[in-house]
């Protein structure tokens, strides 16, 4: 199984204490602080990954790499291109989404889709850095 994850991005951003610090600098700054840390463990890891954030007035964007960043248009949520994701998967078995957002697990548990909370995503990301350095 080749595990997709999909990050809730604002959500994120609003749960993890590192990430709302940065937030009271900029927004920008707490989104690239994300980017930053989800590229080093999608890295190493080797597991395809999207952050999807809401675009606020802005037309749908969609940033190649690692991870995978998608802006939703100014008329769509984020949970909208989130689900939208999730119902066309071909094995939506494979896809954890990293959220809090209570009617967004209940989409996803209801499609066969898994997901984690913003607390299971820090701690397997902070395990996967340590990890790391200890390869290093």
């Amino acid at each position: 199984m080749s595990t997709y994850l999909i990050i809730d991005g604002y959500n994120i951003i609003n749960k993890w204490p590192e990430l709302i610090k940065a937030k009271n600098q900029t927004i920008e700054f707490a989104r690239e602080k994300l980017n930053t840390i989800i590229q080093k463990y999608a890295d190493f890891k080797n597991t395809k990954t999207t952050i999807v954030y809401d675009g606020a007035g802005r037309e749908r964007e969609k940033i190649e790499g690692t991870p995978q960043i998608i802006y939703s248009k100014g008329t769509e949520t984020a949970d909208a291109v989130i689900e939208y994701i999730v119902k066309n998967y071909e094995t939506p078995g494979d896809i954890i989404v990293a959220t809090d957002d209570n009617v967004q697990r209940n989409f996803i548990v209801t499609a066969g889709a898994w997901y984690m909370s913003a607390q299971d995503l820090e701690n397997e990301v902070k395990a996967a850095l340590v990890e790391m350095r200890k390869l290093l």
